[in-house]
């Protein structure tokens, strides 16, 4: 059987420092504290595979009795070395290790090498202390030449694009020049922000701002064949998580909740970072709903029912437009898309026009950034959602389907004296005739 590597993340309570501003796990609210049996369990779930390396990741210091108690830190190694594991890498930080622990660690590792990753960071002291880091270049550099005098490797990690970093790309290669002669392996890791770290409100407030995986690996362009150099874009990539003391209701049709902060930041992620699943292959674009998450409303309840019956269903990708732009349908549920209102009676002319040019913007920046085969929609013609989006799809110069029945729509407005239904999009006949132009259009 082919040996592989594994990675495994637990999570084994606070780091004991837990201060660095790109760090939101230990500055969670109710974060697990290590528990023995938990960890046994986890590790022996993991290693029923035949492993060649394992790297066990606990977002902190494996050192640390406090979040892997010695109990099991005697049962890493025991299981390890009984489970063939030729390489073992641990993470730690500067002031857990000692000499004690490296020669009792160093009895029990009798078949298993094993090597410590060092969060460095940066290989700059005025910019560790500004990131809060809890050691400095000279300590990094003491428990290297500790960790390889009791015969352990050495892996170190860089970040980034890290805030009060003037020329990123510079500062980069000093540092990756530096870890390169301490090191037997570097991982130059990209910044990402996550909800309780002090670096996600400095995304929210717009004091910095991730790279996209263009710029990431344009930076890290130098070490893309390095053996020695391992480069991680997205690995632990993931979409705007906001930390529960940063939520608000945003509530009013104001220029202030149009161009909310928390807004943009959502709009910037979808634009730069995510990832439009494989098989969607059609953009379907929605108007929004007063009920939150949309799939609850009657509106598109109905429409959601007629779309299921499609065979190419699965192919198409929903995406609501409304007050914070886009929201595809697999984030609707997701703060701040359930937590905001946009009172259609508070309007003015002046807001409805701000509206429209800021919504085309953000559709155009989507748009631009993701591809779909065709781009169909289903919106009231009057709608300021669908007049951004046609301007948009203009611009582009990019076809728009119109699955609305514009002369049908006509003669309901008109049989309801030029009002326009509340419902209308549910009515029978622009349904069926929705889902018939939709079918056309669709390879099957």
């Amino acid at each position: 059987m082919i040996k592989k590597t594994k990675t495994i993340i637990v999570d084994s309570g606070r780091c004991s420092w837990g201060k660095c501003i790109f760090c939101s796990f230990s500055k969670k609210p109710n974060t697990q504290e290590a528990s023995v049996e938990r960890l046994k369990r986890g590790l022996d779930s993991a290693l029923k595979e035949d492993i060649f390396e394992l790297k066990y990741l606990n977002s902190g210091s494996f050192l640390d009795e406090k979040q892997i108690p010695k109990e099991f830190r005697n049962y890493f190694f025991e299981k390890c070395n009984s489970s063939g594991i030729s390489e073992v890498v641990v993470e730690c930080l500067p002031e857990h290790v000692n000499k004690n622990v490296l020669r009792d660690i160093k009895k029990r590792c009798k078949k298993v090498r094993v090597s410590f990753a060092l969060g460095l960071e940066v290989a700059d002291d005025k910019v560790l202390k500004k990131i809060m880091k809890s050691f400095d270049v000279k300590t990094y550099e003491k428990t290297v030449i500790l960790l390889k005098k009791y015969g352990f490797g050495v892996r170190t990690y860089l970040m980034t694009n890290l805030p009060n970093v003037l020329e990123v790309k510079k500062s980069l290669e000093k540092s990756v020049d530096f870890a390169l002669k301490k090191s037997d392996s570097v991982a130059i890791i990209n910044t990402y922000p996550y909800g309780y770290s002090p670096l996600f409100s400095m995304w929210v407030e717009r004091k910095w701002t991730p790279l996209d995986k263009n710029e990431f690996f344009d930076v890290c362009e130098k070490y893309k064949n390095n053996k020695k150099v391992e480069l991680f874009f997205d690995d632990y990539l993931t979409y705007p998580k906001f930390p529960d003391f940063l939520k608000q209701k945003i509530v009013g049709a104001t220029s202030e909740c149009l161009n909310h902060a928390h807004f943009d930041v959502w709009q910037e992620y979808f634009e730069r970072f995510y990832v439009v699943p494989s098989i969607k292959e059609y953009a379907l674009f929605l108007p929004c709903a007063f009920r939150k998450p949309y799939s609850r409303s009657q509106t598109h309840k109905k429409i959601l029912e007629r779309l299921q019956g499609i065979a190419s269903y699965k192919k198409i990708h929903q995406i609501m437009i409304s007050t914070p732009g886009i929201i595809p349908r697999d984030f609707e549920s997701k703060y701040p898309f359930e937590s905001y209102d946009w009172p259609e009676w508070e309007e003015t002319e002046k807001i409805k026009k701000e509206y429209i040019e800021v919504t085309k913007k953000r559709v155009k920046r989507y748009l631009l950034k993701h591809q779909y085969k065709k781009i169909f929609s289903y919106f009231k013609s009057e709608s300021e959602s669908f007049i951004a989006l046609k301007d948009a799809c203009a611009e582009l110069k990019v076809p728009l389907i119109t699955l609305l029945d514009e002369k049908m729509y006509k003669e309901i407005k008109h049989m309801n004296n030029g009002k326009t239904p509340n419902a209308i999009l549910t009515q029978r006949r622009l349904l069926d005739s929705f889902v018939k132009v939709l079918r056309k259009n669709i390879d099957d």
